[in-house]
């Protein structure tokens, strides 16, 4: 096969500059410090996103439909904020730098719906619901109560249904990501 072959040998006297390019092969050798910063970065990007409820590309999530809002309100949780209601994801990342790269994870089972939207199918089940009845007033209370403060009990069959969640992309490089990354790169080669 033609081609070309060009060896070149460079000898070097000089101790203080033989330490540095020793010091520059080792740290290529071992980048989990890179990898360590450049991660640390992306998660702090990641809450960032979570704060500002936006894809990295600056694109807003797509927001909670009034039934949402109304069910949290019920259950005195945050009625507006998106994917922070308990704050279980956000505050569920962690990372892994090794000297192969970093990367971000989350232990929390729906992180991955959430990131990457989809439909979730609920076969058709049986439930017990609690309620109260009145006997003076001969009523019924629609109210759902926990059993231990209930005297009416039934069975009910719930449906099958679908429900569809709406990707809201937490996490990825943006533009200024790609930006500080270069710059922790020069940083960490620079020693």
């Amino acid at each position: 096969m033609p081609g070309i072959s060009i060896k070149h040998s460079i000898t070097i006297n000089d101790a203080d500059m033989l330490a540095k390019l020793a010091q520059l092969v080792d740290r290529m050798d071992n980048p989990v410090g890179f990898y360590q910063n450049v991660g640390e970065h992306m998660l702090n990007s990641l809450r960032d996103n979570f704060e500002k409820e936006r894809a990295p590309d600056g694109t807003p999530w797509k927001p909670l439909k009034p039934a949402t809002v109304k069910a949290r309100e019920r259950k005195r949780l945050t009625p507006i904020t998106i994917l922070r209601a308990r704050g279980r994801l956000a505050g569920s990342f962690n990372l892994r730098a090794t000297i192969e790269g970093a990367s971000l994870g989350s232990p929390v089972e729906y992180a991955a719906i959430h990131f990457l939207g989809g439909t979730i199918k609920k076969a058709a089940r049986q439930h017990t619901i609690y309620q109260h009845y009145d006997e003076k007033s001969d009523t019924l209370d629609q109210k759902f109560r926990k059993k231990n403060r209930s005297n009416f009990a039934r069975d009910v069959t719930i449906g099958a249904h679908e429900i569809t969640i709406p990707a809201r992309p937490y996490a990825g490089v943006s533009k200024d990501d790609e930006k500080i990354i270069f710059g922790i790169a020069d940083d960490w080669l620079r020693g």
